[in-house]
């Protein structure tokens, strides 16, 4: 019975120290488990350490500088900040975006070109000078000619239209180039025809009476004659224009009415010379601005005036209202002003005529005389003092444009250089204002040059107003000053009732314009972007103008997904799928390598890496709480595993014993 109990003991340790064998070789499993989690962890925190992100640094539309991960879309964004790049595929073909491959196939489709692909874009060439802003008003006058425009005729003008050649046409047709060519010709042969005939001129007018008019009165002494002296030069120059008039062989012409006018100025009284001429007069309101300076005011304005009888009272109608004389009225009294002349004045006025007035601006009428005495200093470079003293006499009706003015003469040397200047212009002009049939029978010389004259002058004039008659040719021939420019062409014509040709049409296109130009310089055109007017259009055309030329070597669409995807542009790079090209400042495309570019940098991501480092320290701290309970669960079992050991031992020890004792009793 003892040795049954020992053995069954025996076994049960047997079977408890097994047990403990199985848990500890569990318990070291689950210790080589955690060691494969650690460097899981381990591996994951790394890997978090290691990555790093493609970014992208560039600029907005509006300069704004951004950082953004690193796409296709963000790599050739445009902005006139940035620097402009492109991807390039393994066959040298330019990637770009569905958006700008849809607008590059649309403009080939239709045949178009550079400027249709940029007009995609919003981008347009365009001038601002033909505007309001620009031209100051909706309609230019052009007063030389008397003629009126509106903006929109005028920009038709210069860029053309269906029905009209622009500035530019107009300067290269032939109608232009055979103006130019036939007044050259027709002012070529009037030199010479007037060359011709300048020897007969000279004999029939500047002969030895003449010779003696300008020796008298234009290199005489003026200290040893009297002003009146002077007369007889202007009455021998009156006779001598009247002879010409008489025979024929003087043209009525604007020179020579203002020959004729500067001669009717002069009054010559006893020792004084009394010059008339016309000064302009603007009014202002009731203000009267002349020429020289002098300033009329018209002043204290009533109105209106009611009758009143013997005792003063108003005298009313049958309806009960005031009788009234005169709608407005002006104190019998003017003021004259010196407007910023520094010289001495003295004046004295005298008024005649009535005064009235018109609602509802009542004006000042009548005359008014006045006297404007002015008196000059001149030093010389000695220190002297000259003073000199000239005298105005005003005449001047209230609301007209001019006064007439006189002033007096009364030294010899002024009085000379008058009629000198009449003398001196009358023979400087009087060549070109003969009537030149006159004198073309005089040698074969001017008969051949009257006849390639009136050939050039035949052309000229057919060009300019187109088949006229011999009554208007003769006219036209007679005013030739005007066919030297072609405003004063429009201007002729426009005075005589005559009509221009249509191939002059372009010349006055051209000279119209001419003149507008003067005024407010050159059109000025240039890129203008109609979706962001004030962002800078030649950036944006010349990066899309860059962008066309590239793609027309040769492009590849990459789709929307992976354009604004930043793991495949950096798979792309990374395997080497693309490369990267950069518009250089000479607007050309050259390679480039990605990691050599600027704007592109690899950034780590801390946010993710300290979520990396948590999430390890937390998992190493489980490992090893787990590992230290291990450690004990081990050390428990290694303990009790002794402990069964010698209670094994004992048992085992005993039962020996048992089985010895046995064998000897029944031996």
């Amino acid at each position: 019975m003892g040795m049954a109990a020992s053995q069954a003991r025996l076994l049960s340790i047997t079977s408890r120290m097994a047990d403990n064998e199985l848990r500890s070789q569990i318990i070291n499993n689950s210790k080589m488990r955690l060691a494969t989690e650690s460097s899981k962890v381990s591996e994951q925190y790394v890997n978090a350490l290691n990555s790093a992100t493609m970014m992208m640094s560039n600029y907005d539309t509006t300069g704004e500088s951004q950082y953004q991960k690193l796409t296709f879309n963000s790599l050739t964004a445009y902005s006139s900040y940035n620097n402009q790049y492109g991807l390039v595929n393994a066959n040298g073909k330019l990637l770009v975006s569905e958006y700008d491959a849809n607008i590059y196939r649309d403009v080939k489709d239709k045949q178009g070109g550079l400027d249709e692909f940029l007009a995609q874009y919003g981008l347009k060439y365009e001038s601002t000078y033909f505007t309001k802003d620009t031209l100051g008003a909706d309609q230019i006058t052009f007063d030389d000619i008397g003629e009126t425009y509106t903006i929109e005729e005028l920009e038709e003008m210069y860029y053309g239209s269906e029905n009209k050649m622009s500035y530019d046409s107009a300067l290269q047709s032939a109608e232009y180039v055979n103006y130019s060519d036939y007044y050259e010709a027709l002012m070529a042969a009037d030199e010479s025809y007037t060359a011709a005939v300048s020897e007969a001129i000279n004999n029939d007018i500047f002969d030895s009476d003449w010779d003696t008019l300008y020796n008298n009165y234009l290199n005489v002494d003026p200290s040893t004659k009297s002003v009146s002296y002077f007369k007889d030069g202007i009455t021998s120059l009156k006779t001598e224009i009247q002879r010409l008039k008489d025979e024929g062989k003087l043209k009525d012409s604007d020179w020579l009415e203002t020959i004729e006018s500067m001669i009717n100025s002069l009054s010559f009284s006893g020792n004084t010379l009394t010059v008339t001429a016309s000064v302009p007069a603007v009014k202002n309101g009731n203000t009267y601005t002349f020429e020289d300076n002098i300033v009329l005011d018209a002043a204290h304005y009533h109105g209106p005036e009611y009758q009143k009888d013997d005792e003063g009272e108003y005298v009313l109608d049958d309806a009960g209202n005031k009788i009234v004389i005169r709608d407005a009225y002006y104190d019998r009294n003017l003021s004259l002003k010196d407007k910023g002349n520094s010289n001495s004045i003295s004046y004295a006025i005298s008024q005649n005529g009535c005064f009235g007035g018109h609602t509802p601006s009542p004006n000042l009428s009548g005359t008014v005389n006045f006297t404007y005495t002015v008196t000059e200093k001149d030093e010389g470079e000695d220190g002297s003092t000259e003073t000199s003293t000239t005298k105005y006499n005003y005449t001047y009706k209230i609301g007209d444009s001019t006064a007439t003015a006189t002033y007096q003469i009364t030294d010899a040397a002024s009085a000379q250089a008058i009629v000198a200047q009449i003398i001196l212009e009358f023979e400087a002009g009087i060549a070109s204002h003969v009537n030149r049939d006159e004198y073309k029978d005089a040698n074969p010389t001017a008969e051949a040059a009257s006849e390639a004259y009136d050939e050039a002058l035949d052309k000229y004039v057919e060009l300019v107003f187109g088949n006229v008659s011999a009554a208007q040719k003769d006219k036209i021939s007679a005013d030739k000053e005007i066919l030297t420019d072609p405003g004063a062409i429009i201007q002729w014509a426009n005075k005589n009732g005559y009509n221009t040709s249509t191939k002059f049409e372009t010349i006055k296109q051209i000279y119209i314009l001419d003149q507008l130009f003067e005024i407010n310089g050159e059109p000025a055109a240039g890129w203008v972007d109609i979706n962001n007017p004030d962002e800078n259009a030649d950036a944006k055309v010349q990066w899309y103008t860059n962008l066309y030329n590239r793609m027309k070597q040769g492009y590849a669409v990459l789709e929307d997904g992976l354009a604004s995807s930043n793991e495949w542009i950096e798979f792309a790079f990374e395997s080497g799928l693309v490369t990267m090209e950069q518009v250089d400042t000479n607007n050309n495309w050259v390679s480039t390598i990605y990691t050599n570019c600027s704007d592109i940098t690899e950034v780590t991501d801390d946010a993710a890496v300290a979520v990396a480092e948590a999430e390890y320290n937390k998992a190493m701290n489980n490992i090893e709480n787990k590992d230290k309970r291990f450690d004990m669960e081990l050390k428990n079992i290694d303990t009790e595993h002794n402990s069964l050991q010698t209670e094994y031992d004992s048992v085992k020890s005993v039962i020996d014993k048992n089985i010895e004792r046995s064998f000897k009793i029944y031996s």
